[in-house]
C-alpha cells in the first residue's frame, strides 16, 4: 500500500520516537508506540506484514491517505546544523527606523497568529515572494541586531514563533532566503522557532536551535 501524508501534516523522528504537527489543527502530538514503529517502517518502505492494521488506523484518522503506486511518506525535512548565531560577526547596530519596522512586524504576525491562526501565519511565510524591486537595503545582520534590541522591549517567555515570523517577512522584503525552522524535543516535550541563514542563526539562538530536530522548514 502506497501512503502520502497530508500537506498540512509534518513529522520528524526523535531518535525514534516520531512527533508530529498539524498546522491546521494547531498542534503537535506523538503515536502509541506500535503505530509509531509502523509508521516509521512505512517511511523507510520497509513495512512489514503485521503493520497493515496500524496504518490502516492512521488511514481512517486521515493522517495517512493513499497515493499512486510510486509515492511514498515524505521524509522530514532537512537544515543545515545551525553553528553560530549571526550577531557574533561585527554588524552596526540597529537604528530607530529599523527598531520600528521589526516591532511593526511583530505586531502583525502577533495579530495573524491571534485573529486567525497558526496554519495561516505558517501559509503566509511559506507564500510570500521575494520583491522584485524594492527599496529595502536592510542586512541580515541589521534585522537580527533589531530583533535582538526590540527583545530588551518585548519580553517573553514564549515569543520565539512571533519573532521569528518577523525576521522572516523583513528577510524576505529585502529578497534575502532564509529559513524559518520549526523544531521539537520529545522527552520531555518542547518546540521552539527560529530563522537560519545557512548555518547562522538569525534570531532564536543557535545555543537553543542546535537542541531541537527540526519539523518544519521554511523558505
Amino acid at each position: 500500500m502506497s501512503l502520502q501524508l497530508r500537506d498540512d501534516l509534518h513529522w520528524c523522528d526523535c531518535a525514534g520516537r516520531v512527533v508530529f504537527l498539524d498546522t491546521r489543527a494547531d498542534r503537535y502530538f506523538c503515536l502509541p508506540r506500535t503505530a509509531n514503529d509502523a509508521f516509521l517502517r512505512a517511511a523507510a518502505r520497509k513495512s512489514q506484514p503485521g503493520d497493515e492494521a496500524q496504518l490502516q488506523m492512521l488511514l481512517k484518522r486521515g493522517m495517512l491517505i493513499k497515493g499512486n503506486s510510486s509515492s511514498n511518506v515524505r521524509l522530514p525535512p532537512q537544515t543545515e546544523e545551525p553553528t553560530r548565531d549571526l550577531l557574533e560577526e561585527p554588524a552596526p547596530c540597529a537604528s530607530r527606523t529599523l527598531i520600528l519596522q521589526a516591532f511593526l512586524a511583530e505586531l502583525r504576525a502577533a495579530w495573524i497568529l491571534r485573529r486567525k491562526s497558526f496554519h495561516t501565519a505558517i501559509e503566509a511565510a511559506r507564500l510570500r515572494k521575494p520583491p522584485r524591486a524594492t527599496g529595502r537595503t536592510w542586512s541580515p545582520q541589521q534585522i537580527s541586531a533589531a530583533a535582538a534590541a526590540l527583545s530588551f522591549i518585548t519580553r517573553s517567555h514564549d515569543r520565539c514563533l512571533v519573532r521569528a515570523l518577523a525576521v522572516h517577512s523583513m528577510c524576505k522584503e529585502t529578497a534575502t532566503r532564509p529559513k524559518l525552522v520549526l523544531g521539537v524535543v520529545a522527552h520531555p516535550f518542547t518546540a521552539h522557532c527560529w530563522v537560519q541563514l545557512g548555518s547562522a542563526v538569525l534570531v532564536g539562538g543557535y545555543e537553543q536551535a542546535r537542541l531541537y530536530t527540526p519539523i518544519l522548514v521554511l523558505e
